[in-house]
């Protein structure tokens, strides 16, 4: 018995020497230097301290959910996807530009409905009501998953890059080829990818991680980390120090892993999906293209409507949101 319980103890020291040396690893995915002609290193991992927090934060979750049918398992998965994310803190070695990642949605399969279209039509809970070109999705009934509220008229959705572009160009996709940025811009294999959000949720969010903005309703907070994290995942985008933290936290409110498809909760009955809703004909919006600048304007909130008029479909086409954060002509009077 007493050599039986030494036999015990080495296998168990040697697992849990074997799960920290894993703990250790850095996903294969070579960075490619900028294409502006001067040589440019790499982003190089930083992964000295974070992975030794995480296990400890992941350890101390387990002592926490032993008591539960699920609680190993859980752990199980939480641990391999967070091992499964490099950790990064240096900064991206060239600029960010919006318009190196596409200069709008695409209509990959030619059905005449881009991108934006596609993912109402996809997630709205009862049957999408289109134009009469059957090109635009003019009504439908969605939850809006970052605020818990529920949606039946699009014009109040924006599509969101569920980990933003300009958080993908700082974690590596800098270094993408044209072709890989635009694929990324427009994703439409994994439904976590692009989700439908309230317009003022995702300004609200701009391209910032978990670690300085998380969606108002805290029971999302577990599908929010997993998708987060399995997007950096899939795409082998880096993680920063605080970012892994904060979804390290995140993901400690989950009971279970989420599925790739998330289900919202009931419709109340006011939105029920067994509603009929009759179809409605709206004018689908025209490109305005580089037309306006911020002189066109007496105000702000003139220039925020109509940029949110046209932005949705054709992104901004006049170019007047400078720093990409969702706000045009912040300078005009009555601006943020």
């Amino acid at each position: 018995m007493e050599g039986l319980r030494k036999r015990c103890c080495w296998l168990t020291l040697g697992a849990v020497l074997v799960f920290i040396g894993a703990a250790c690893q850095v996903p294969n995915g070579d960075l490619e230097s900028s294409t502006t002609g001067a040589q440019s290193e790499a982003i190089a991992p930083d992964y000295t301290t974070t992975k030794t927090t995480i296990l400890q934060s992941v350890t101390t979750t387990s002592s926490l959910s032993s008591s539960t049918a699920t609680g190993i398992s859980d752990i199980g998965w939480t641990a391999a996807l967070l091992n499964g994310l490099a950790v990064a803190d240096a900064s991206a070695p060239v600029s960010y530009y919006r318009d190196d990642w596409g200069s709008g949605w695409s209509d990959a399969d030619r059905d005449c409905m881009n991108t934006r279209h596609e993912v109402l039509k996809e997630e709205s809970l009862s049957p999408a009501q289109t134009d009469t070109s059957e090109c635009k999705v003019v009504q439908g009934r969605w939850y809006a998953a970052f605020t818990g509220t529920w949606v039946t008229d699009p014009s109040e959705l924006d599509i969101d890059h569920f980990v933003p572009l300009a958080n993908a160009h700082i974690s590596g996709g800098w270094a993408w080829p044209s072709d890989k940025k635009r694929a990324f811009y427009n994703d439409l294999a994994d439904p976590r990818h692009l989700i439908a959000v309230t317009a003022s949720a995702n300004r609200s969010k701009g391209s910032r991680g978990p670690e300085s903005w998380k969606p108002n309703d805290v029971s999302y907070w577990c599908v929010y980390a997993h998708s987060w994290a399995s997007i950096k995942s899939r795409w082998e985008l880096t993680v920063t120090t605080p970012e892994l933290a904060a979804l390290t936290s995140m993901l400690s409110t989950c009971t279970s892993e989420p599925a790739s498809t998330w289900t919202p909760p009931p419709a109340p009955a006011f939105v029920s999906a067994s509603t009929t809703i009759q179809p409605t004909t709206i004018a689908s919006a025209t490109n305005p293209g580089n037309t306006k600048n911020c002189s066109d304007f007496s105000s702000y909130s003139e220039a925020k409507a109509w940029f949110d008029r046209y932005f949705p479909d054709f992104g901004d086409v006049a170019k007047l949101d400078g720093d990409n954060d969702g706000e045009p002509c912040e300078s005009l009077p009555g601006g943020p």
